[in-house]
């Protein structure tokens, strides 16, 4: 079994080959629009995971974007990813958010080891009107 340690939603990530550390640019915790719909992106999300088992694990990721009114939109899903370490990076491009309505939108960080999704982090977005 695999969980979530952390997830992040930024404008950049940017790996250092020397030291294999990684910087997480411009999060993205709230942000504002003239008016909607609007659309903001590319957009990346910085993940980490922790896996329990000794054995690689196949794992599919997908993310949700659940508006304020709790629609929710599929926004990304990946090919099954084969996890062998105990703890992995994983990187996702989202190419856009469409933004129909003010408040907060969450980003549902969901993966499938087996035949149903589970969630493993929520990330709340603040889209406000621009004063």
């Amino acid at each position: 079994m695999i969980r979530n340690i952390w997830s992040v939603l930024c404008r950049d990530i940017i790996t250092d080959q020397e030291s294999n550390t990684v910087s997480y640019i411009r999060c993205i915790e709230e942000g504002a629009a003239a008016k909607l719909p609007a659309r903001i992106g590319p957009v990346l999300l910085g993940t980490l995971w922790e896996k329990t088992d000794k054995e690689p694990e196949t794992v599919a990721f997908r993310v949700v974007l659940e508006s304020p009114a709790k629609k929710q939109k599929v926004v990304l899903q990946s090919r099954p990813v084969v996890i062998d370490r105990t703890r992995q990076r994983l990187q996702f491009r989202i190419n856009a958010l469409q933004l129909t309505e003010f408040g907060i939108y969450t980003l549902l960080v969901e993966f499938n080891q087996e035949e149903k999704w589970k969630t493993a982090a929520r990330l709340p977005v603040l889209i406000r009107p621009v004063d």
